[in-house]
């Protein structure tokens, strides 16, 4: 089967990540030149980032409503925090669907399936579902990168009924931005997920809620002592509070059960430490186990 690539891709909402893979398409990859035949347009509902793109002409066309952006695209890729995703999965299904071509293949990034996929199948689009897994803390247009996606799993899901061809279209998607496709089911995504990207969220949030309270003079103080590893371990709770609330809430049943195994150890943590002066070594050995997970299976 010839790989098949689309001749227009619109985007709707052009931030962070939808940003970062348009500067990937025009930049290429090792495996995937840049076509300069590719036609490229772009919808935001404040349309600065669709605005600043066109400026840097890196797409052809900052469209003035979604239906402008979507008319003739072979390719819609929805770049939208998770709410925002599904209810344009709704208008395209909706209001939208006139402007949607019949063998046009709808995807999106978002960083949770299930909710998207199931919206999709209600909709009744040609959806196939994709999440590259990168990211930063930062937000926004002005953040996006051509190498974000460098060398990183870009997970796709097939949606009801998807054909092969539609799947191709996204995993070609996916080879273009330099990214590695693998083509999940979405609750095992969702489950996943849960574990490795959206519990670290909340456990960010948490911790800040515990140490920073206020403006007391405990945290004034630990404020101008804080070091590498606070700035660390609060890197995700500096991030847009809009985008985690949406993916904490489609993945909410998932994300529950990972923050219950992870109080059911913080507990068991709380009564280690209170034994640890008759065992401190049992707090060595622990910290020596969570150690060596991660040098016997790096994230890398």
């Amino acid at each position: 089967m010839t790989q098949p690539r689309p001749s227009a891709i619109a985007f709707l909402g052009l931030g962070l990540v939808g940003g970062s893979i348009v500067r990937a398409l025009r930049a290429g990859s090792t495996e995937s030149p840049p076509d300069p035949a590719l036609r490229i347009k772009a919808w935001s509902p404040g349309g600065r980032g669709p605005h600043a793109a066109a400026a840097q002409r890196l797409i052809d066309e900052a469209a003035a409503s979604p239906e402008e952006a979507i008319d003739g695209a072979d390719l819609v890729v929805l770049a939208a925090p998770p709410i925002e995703t599904i209810a344009l999965v709704d208008r395209l299904g909706g209001d939208l669907r006139s402007a949607l071509g019949s063998a046009t293949v709808v995807t999106d990034v978002c960083s949770t399936k299930a909710a998207v996929v199931r919206a999709a199948e209600r909709a009744r689009i040609r959806f196939v579902g994709g999440h590259p897994m990168a990211g930063r803390e930062t937000a926004g247009f002005d953040a996006s990168s051509a190498d974000l996606f460098l060398d990183r799993p870009w997970i796709v899901v097939r949606g009801q009924g998807s054909s092969d061809e539609d799947t191709a279209m996204v995993r070609w998607l996916a080879t273009a931005c330099g990214a590695r496709p693998l083509e999940l089911d979405a609750t095992t995504h969702d489950s996943a997920v849960a574990a490795i990207s959206h519990l670290p969220l909340i456990a960010s949030a948490a911790l800040v809620e515990a140490v920073a309270r206020g403006d007391d003079s405990d945290w004034r103080l630990q404020r101008s002592l804080a070091a590498s590893g606070w700035e660390g371990m609060t890197r995700l709770a500096r991030g847009d509070a809009r985008m985690g609330a949406g993916i904490a809430a489609t993945n909410a049943e998932a994300l529950a059960g990972m923050l219950g195994r992870y109080r059911d150890v913080i507990e068991d943590w709380i009564l280690a430490l209170e034994a640890a002066e008759r065992d401190a070594a049992a707090l060595e050995r622990r910290l020596e186990a969570a150690r060596a997970r991660l040098v016997d299976s790096p994230l890398d």
